[in-house]
């Protein structure tokens, strides 16, 4: 390739004037790049340069060699040298020598720009022609090779991860920092750029703008750019700037660390350091180069650097796992090497590894023997232990590692008790996918799967098994021969996974046991399991706690401790339940012995209700409920509702033993009184006053009982006559009022003239008043509605 070249120092008066002036330029080069190349080739000596520096002052001042971008597309590959002095004896000169590249071309030979670095082709003084042909070699430089640059490497490896991340910066976005290389000799400043151009793609590499030195690097334009400490710019602040990247080899301050790490930049480091630069070459060959996404650059790379058995950091080593798949291809002897190197490891393993490591179980179980292996074994038993006894580690993780373990043939034992507790729970509490990664896990490892079973089993036995029937769904294939709690779950979950069975709970209950074995079915944890899957969130009913109290014998249901159960479903019974007072009745009678004093109490006014509602109440009934009442105090709402309305019904019927109201009124029991007045001022017995005059004449006798008794009773009694009896006798025809009066003659005593005056519009109020004055004393026959003393007798005459 022919390359136009030029020259630029300060010369002696010509056809082109005097001073810095271009002195030999090639023809192909056009000259309306001149000014701009102008801007690019000048030079600065240091500030602290000696002002008429001796030769071997001068030997060693920097050279400036760059490699720029030019407005059309083309690059300038430029040297620059201080010469000294100029042709008039004037300290200050300069020589340029520099060649221009097409967009598109490379240098002669292939060689990348930096490698044109003291190379002998460059000049120090202008050729003897004005128009020099172009240069057709380049002789690559001495003074950048293998060696050195791992020499170089080396010698500044604190500084290298760092500036590797920062060039694959420079590719990844337009914008990104430029960075500023402080070395005092710019031939590792040339090292720097060479190490940079080393790593990157050919066609990256060959892009890769620079310049090994500069007095102003503010004002420079490449990507890298080189300066002494002594430059004309804060550089100290240039390293808190976002707009540089500063390496500082010189002692002074260099940028902070990037706040996310690079893991190529990682491997790239230790590729270097090891003295392997080609592995660069293969991985640019091989796949995408350092301009793409980090993962598979970093991934291809650490797969050769592993193959090649560098030793890589957590970061790298997880790189390589993950892309090892992807870039190994299905040549197995290419494997060995790699998993050896990743087993070793080195520095401490990250979560992230131990994932990507597990992703090549299945090759280290292949491919790498005991004796490589054996240093991931290790740490894999501490990691497993770990993450076993961490219950806020992700469980994906940890089954990773236990498949690892599998692969390498690792017995877990030592986290065998943190790990059946995570597996449990996760099969306990976990999602779908939870339970069924557990079930993969879980199958190759016989005694892990024992000691779950067993702590599901104690779970079912102790805890909620309506949970472990949840998660025995996924272990369909389990052996539950000893587990007679799990064999109940699972029955349950077959059972009722339809809802065929769920609304029949005491036949559910009967399936359950016989599916626990008929030797379990007397044990009370194992009755108890059942009973619990049974009764699920919903509370048992009256007449499923008296169906399962029929079925089960007393010693069973006893020891199981379900008999509380049963209770409190006849407590917390609704006051129509018409099984609870059956209910009532067989708890008092299997189960008195446990019964507390309250209980009882409660148990026997339910069952009073229900004989009540039945008719088979025994006379003294009222006085029996106001005897226990006390004692059953809190009563439950329903069986208090239910007992005032079954005894206010009694009490309202047509035939009522006699005393019973007496008794009622007597007691001043708020509660009943109440229901009393309530059921009174129903429909029930409103229709019944309207269809039977007989029934009219004992609700009249029964409201006019104990006047002034009772406060309560009073107000009750006395607002029943007017706003329940009065408007319905008011309405009656003739004959019904000719029927209840007949009804009351019978009676005897004056209760039918009693009746006469109470009907009477306008006597009401002396009628009523009349009786309080006669001591509270009413007409009426002892054996009427109400137990009415005749009138004129003592009460109890």
């Amino acid at each position: 390739m022919n390359l136009p070249q030029l020259h630029y120092t300060s010369a002696a008066p010509g056809p082109d004037g005097s001073g810095f002036r271009f002195t030999a330029v090639s023809a192909a080069l056009p000259t309306a790049l001149l000014g701009e190349v102008e801007q690019l080739v000048g030079y600065e000596p240091p500030r602290d340069a000696p002002g008429r520096p001796t030769r071997d002052e001068l030997a060693v001042f920097p050279v400036a060699f760059s490699h720029s971008t030019l407005s059309d597309g083309s690059r300038l590959l430029c040297r620059t040298v201080y010469t000294g002095t100029d042709y008039s004896g004037r300290y200050g000169n300069f020589h340029a020598h520099a060649v221009r590249l097409p967009e598109d071309g490379s240098l002669p030979g292939g060689l990348l720009p930096i490698e044109a670095w003291e190379s002998p082709s460059w000049s120090d003084r202008t050729p003897e022609e004005r128009h020099p042909g172009p240069l057709t070699t380049l002789t690559p430089a001495r003074r950048v090779g293998r060696a050195g640059l791992i020499r170089f490497c080396r010698a500044r490896a604190d500084r290298l991860e760092p500036f590797l991340a920062d060039v694959r910066a420079l590719l990844r976005t337009p914008d990104a920092p430029q960075l500023l290389v402080v070395e005092r000799d710019t031939a590792d400043t040339a090292h720097w750029i060479a190490v940079a151009s080393a790593v990157l793609p050919r066609d990256r590499a060959d892009r890769l703008t620079f310049t090994t030195y500069t007095r102003r690097p503010q004002l420079a334009r490449q990507q890298i750019v080189g300066t002494l400490p002594d430059a004309d710019f804060d550089l100290a602040g240039a390293a808190a700037d976002h707009r540089y990247r500063v390496h500082d080899c010189a002692g002074g301050h260099s940028s902070p660390a990037r706040r996310e790490p690079d893991p190529w930049a990682a491997v790239a480091a230790r590729v270097w350091l090891a003295d392997r630069p080609e592995l660069f070459a293969e991985a640019a060959r091989t796949g995408p180069g350092p301009g793409h996404d980090t993962g598979p650059d970093a991934g291809l790379l650490a797969v050769l650097a592993a193959r090649a058995g560098i030793a890589l950091d957590a970061t790298g080593r997880t790189a390589a796992a993950r892309a090892a798949h992807e870039h190994t291809g299905a040549d197995d002897t290419l494997w060995p090497p790699l998993l050896t190197t990743l087993a070793a490891g080195g520095t401490d393993r990250t979560p992230e590894e131990w994932t990507a490591l597990a992703g090549l179980a299945e090759e280290f179980s292949r491919l790498a023997d005991d004796t490589a292996t054996a240093p991931l074994r290790g740490d894999l038993h501490d990691a497993l232990d770990r993450a076993a006894a961490d219950p806020d580690s992700p469980l994906g993780p940890l089954l990773a590692l236990l498949g690892l373990a599998d692969a390498l043939r690792a017995d877990p034992a030592t986290a065998l008790p943190a790990l059946t507790a995570r597996l449990t729970t996760a099969l306990l509490d976990g999602t779908t996918e939870d339970r069924r990664a557990v079930r993969t896990a879980l199958a190759p490892h016989s005694t892990l799967t024992a000691t779950v079973l067993d702590t599901l089993d104690q779970h079912a036995a102790t805890g909620d098994p309506g949970r472990v029937s949840h998660a025995l769904a996924e272990l369909p294939d389990a052996d539950l021969t000893d587990h007679p709690h799990l064999r109940m779950a699972r029955e349950f979950g077959v059972l009722t996974a339809d809802g065929r069975l769920r609304p029949d709970r005491p036949a559910l209950l009967d399936a359950l046991m016989k599916a626990a074995g008929a030797e379990h079915r007397a044990e009370p944890s194992v009755l108890r399991a059942a009973f619990r899957l049974v009764q699920g969130e919903r509370p048992l009913s009256p007449v499923e706690a008296g169906t399962l109290l029929a079925l089960l014998p007393a010693a069973w249901h006893r020891a199981a401790g379900l008999d509380e159960v049963f209770i409190q479903a006849a407590l917390d019974s609704a006051p129509d339940d018409r099984e609870a007072p059956d209910l009532a009745k067989a708890l008092l009678v299997h189960c008195a012995s446990d019964l507390a004093p309250r209980q009882r109490a409660a148990l026997l006014l339910l069952e009073l209700a229900g004989e009540l509602t039945t008719g088979e109440a025994q006379p003294g009934f009222t006085e029996r409920a106001l005897a226990v009442r006390p004692q059953a105090a809190p009563l439950e709402p329903g069986i208090d509702k239910r007992l005032g309305t079954a005894l206010a019904d009694r009490l309202l019927a047509e035939r009522q033993p006699p005393g019973e109201l007496r008794a009622l009124v007597g007691s001043g029991d708020e509660s009943l009184l109440r229901a009393y007045a309530e059921r009174a001022r129903g429909d029930g017995v409103g229709s019944a006053l309207r269809r039977s005059p007989s029934y009219a004449a004992a609700c009249f006798v029964a409201w006019h009982t104990a006047s002034g008794a009772d406060p309560l009773w009073e107000r009750t009694r006395t607002e029943l006559l007017a706003s329940v009896l009065k408007p319905v006798v008011r309405r009656m025809p003739a004959e019904d009022v000719d029927a209840l009066l007949e009804a009351l003659r019978r009676r005897g005593g004056g209760w039918a003239e009693a009746f006469g005056d109470w009907h009477r519009p306008g006597v009401l109020g002396r009628f009523g008043g009349r009786w309080r004055g006669r001591g509270g004393r009413a007409p009426g026959a002892a054996y009427g509605p109400g137990d009415i003393e005749r009138p004129g007798e003592e009460p109890g005459r």
